[in-house]
This record gives structure tokens, sequence and C-alpha cells, in this order.
């Protein structure tokens, strides 16, 4: 994988069909055209944690990084614990996302209620073929497709606006009839436009050069301003509150800029969003679940390979999941796409919180473990970040549509306790059999490798564990 295909691998995890939808949902929260602000600060908190899971990704450049700093920095089921609770992210985003394109699809064709299942499972369909065929094939369909839908959003954004023909309103006055809490609700939902941006980490042993993941991790933050911004900005601007709440926005958008001919634009960017938002989830999560069952934490099924050194069981497991929870989404209706949403920020939010508890935990076990890349002013920027992650996350976990609703948090207590319950009850086991199936394995010299070495047959490649606790 190259420096490019891991930034359009960060970006496109991160830029979805529900960012049109976020985008939309964040004008409600801030005063006239001044959202964009908004997304500057959650923007400048990305960079937060993108130091964060720089230092840790350099000192574990591995597939399972996430697991080996957590059970560095914590106890090891609590670890588990977060990490599976945090999996649930990519299939939310992906299933939410099938939905939000299938319905977009299906509102320009014009076709029955009940092709939008079968819209869905073309889409993914397509994104698991193409990573069945092997990582080279995914990347390249990533580039493309993120490229595609970047730049296209962009175009129609600015010249959406140009059409309006009447100047910004106040858009350096966030506050102006508005308060402080629905500003901080406003940044909460902003943290979900960069929100799986850091899932690009998971690729650590598919880079030609382990640099590349931190440095695609910062590029990703900086194009994910310019077009969110822009994006947002161009919706407070020009659409009505009948259109920001529709579940295709991007629809009206594209209208504004190019008429009739702007909704088909659109439709086809959204369809693409759907391939490298798929297509890059099944990348990351699927080699994500292939190291965590490698060690022994998830069946031993998860980790086969195919000929192509993909795990293909985890990618047709996660395809298969984000569609029945798509169909699920699409039966509940309503506002349930606007769930997801707050889930998704909640989540994004805890996990940077936890990355700045480790990134401090491992600063003080192991200082002389190499660092690659280093947070500076560790103790200050570290304590920030996760009390600033922390009360974002509560925000986000009880907020709606600008509403109180105690459902976002409701979901992610039962995926934690649910995560809990497997760790506590089914880990133990799988452990003991994968140790057992070890031992009685005949042993075998293998060749030495160098720190970081690429592919995924080395579950320690270029790391060093610290003791758990």
């Amino acid at each position: 994988m190259s420096l490019r295909t891991a930034v359009s691998t960060s970006t496109g995890l991160a830029f979805a069909a529900l960012q049109y939808l976020a985008a939309a949902g964040l004008v409600a929260y801030v005063a006239g055209d001044s959202a964009w602000i908004s997304i500057g600060v959650a923007g400048l908190l990305a960079l937060l944690a993108w130091g964060f899971f720089g230092e840790l990704n350099g000192m574990f450049p591995t597939a399972a990084a996430i697991r080996r700093y957590m059970s560095g920095a914590m106890d090891d089921r609590v670890a588990l614990t977060i990490t599976f609770t945090y999996l649930s992210t990519i299939v939310l985003v992906v299933a939410a996302d099938a939905f939000i394109v299938s319905a977009a699809l299906t509102h320009v064709l014009r076709s029955p209620a009940w092709l939008t299942a079968v819209w869905t499972l073309a889409l993914l369909a397509i994104a698991v073929l193409s990573n069945l065929r092997g990582v080279t094939v995914a990347g390249w369909l990533q580039d493309v497709a993120t490229a595609i839908v970047l730049a296209a959003t962009l175009v129609v954004s600015v010249v959406a606006l140009d059409r309006s023909g009447t100047g910004l309103r106040t858009p350096l006055q966030p506050l102006h009839h508005h308060s402080g809490a629905g500003f901080l609700e406003s940044v909460a939902l902003g943290i979900f436009l960069y929100s799986a941006f850091e899932w690009v980490t998971t690729n650590a042993e598919e880079v030609r050069d382990p640099k590349h993941i931190h440095r695609a991790m910062l590029i990703a933050v900086g194009i994910l301003f310019a077009v969110c911004a822009a994006m947002t900005t161009a919706m407070s601007h020009v659409l009505t509150h009948a259109q920001l709440i529709t579940p295709y926005p991007q629809l009206s958008l594209g209208q504004q800029a190019f008429g009739a001919a702007g909704i088909w634009i659109m439709a086809g960017v959204t369809t693409v969003t759907a391939l490298n938002t798929f297509n890059g989830g099944f990348i990351t999560a699927s080699r994500f679940v292939y190291a965590t069952a490698r060690e022994g934490s998830l069946p031993p099924l998860l980790s086969r390979l195919n000929d192509r050194a993909v795990p293909w069981v985890p990618v047709l497991v996660l395809g298969a999941i984000s569609f029945v929870v798509s169909v699920v989404v699409e039966a509940v209706g309503g506002s349930s796409w606007q769930v997801l949403v707050a889930v998704g920020a909640a989540l994004e939010a805890m996990i940077y919180a936890v990355a700045a508890f480790c990134v401090l935990r491992l600063r003080g076990r192991v200082p002389d473990q190499h660092r690659p890349f280093r947070v500076p002013s560790v103790r200050i920027v570290a304590i920030g970040g996760l009390v600033v992650f922390s009360v974002l996350a509560v925000v986000a976990s009880v907020s709606v549509d600008n509403r109180f609703s105690p459902v976002p948090l409701v979901i992610i207590v039962v995926m934690g306790a649910s995560s809990a319950a497997y760790t506590v009850t089914m880990v133990p086991r799988l452990q003991a059999a994968e140790a057992a199936r070890r031992a009685a394995r005949p042993s075998r010299r293998r060749p030495s490798r160098p720190a970081g070495a690429a592919g995924t047959g080395d579950p320690d490649a270029g790391a060093t564990l610290p003791p758990v606790p």
C-alpha cells in the first residue's frame, strides 16, 4: 500500500454518505453560515487524536496495534471490551451508509421502497468482491472512489454558493442567538465528520513504509476539513430546513448547483461514497478482526487467509452483518440514522480519549520503548485530550438532532455490556484452545524479519508488548 492509498483509505473511511447528513444536522446547532467554525475546532481536536494514534502506531506497527497498546496500558479484559465495542463503529457506519445510499437511489430513480435492500446488497457485494481480490485491487478502487467523491463534493459546494447570489450570513458568529451548549454539541457532531480516519492504522503491516500511516492521517484531516467546511457552509446557505432534514440533503445541494443534472450528479457521487466507505471499512476492519483472531480472542476461523493473503472470512462476515443492520435501519425508519450518527460520534470521541490515556500511561510504563513519532508536551496534551474527548463523548451520547435523547447512550451501554460478557465468558476458552493448538505444533524456527515488515503473517512485527498489569 502506497502513501496515496493510505491517504485515500484514511479519508475515504471518514467521508461516507453519512457525512452529508451529519453536516446538514450540524447546521441546526450554530448561527448562520458559521458551522465551518465547529468543523475547524473538531479538526483541531482530530489533530490531537492524530498525535496520539501516530505515537501509538509507531510503537506497534501491526494490524493488532490497538490491542497491543491498550493491553499494555490497562487490564486486558477492559482493553478487549473497549476494542470490541469500538469495532462496532465500522459496522454501524457501513450499515447506516448503505441505507442512506440506497434511500437516495430509490428517491432519484422513483423505484419501489423494497428495492432499497437490493441496492444495498449490490453495493456491499462489489466492496466484498474487490476486497477478496487483494489489497492492491481494493487499494486501486479506494484511490479512484475517494478522489471522485471529494472532488465532486467540493465543486458542487462551491458552485452552489456562487450561484446563490447572496452573501454569507454571520459566518464568524456561531453563538449569534445560539447557546454555548449548542456550539459544544456541534463540535461533538463535528468529530463524526473525521471519525474513522484513524482506522488506517490497522493497515500498518500492508504499507510500504510504516511512516506512511501517521503521514496519511495528517493529510486526511486537512482534506476532510476543506471539503466538509465548504459542504456545510453551502448547505446552511442554500438549503431550507425541510431539505436539511431529509436522508439525502446532498441531492438538494446538487440541484442548487446544477439544476436537475445536479441531482443525478450527487446521486452518482453518493453511490461512489458507498464504494469507498464499504471498501475502506472492509480493508481495515477485516485486518483487525484477523489479527484479533490470530491472537486467540476470536474464533480461529476468522484468521484464515485466501491465496491473495486476504482474511476472507472476516470480509464476508462484515459484509453480511452490515447488510442485516442496514435492513434493520430501513425497517425502523424515522430518525434511526440520526441515532447511529450520534452513536458513532460518541464512540469515536471515546476511543480518542482512550488513546490519550494509553499514550500517557505507556510513557510512564515503557519510557525507553522506541517511538518514531512522539506527542510533544505529553502530560499537558494527553490530559487535555482525555478530558475534552470524554466530555464530547458524553455530550454526543445523549443528543439526537439538537434534542436530548438517551437512546445513543443506551445502545452504547448494550454494546459494551455484550462485549464485556463475550470477553469474560468466551475469550478465556478461545485463548486456552489456541494455546493448546500452538503447544501441539512441532517447533519450527522462523526466519527473522525487520521491524515493521509488511504482510499479515507475523503478529509481533516491529512491536514489543509492555507487561500486562
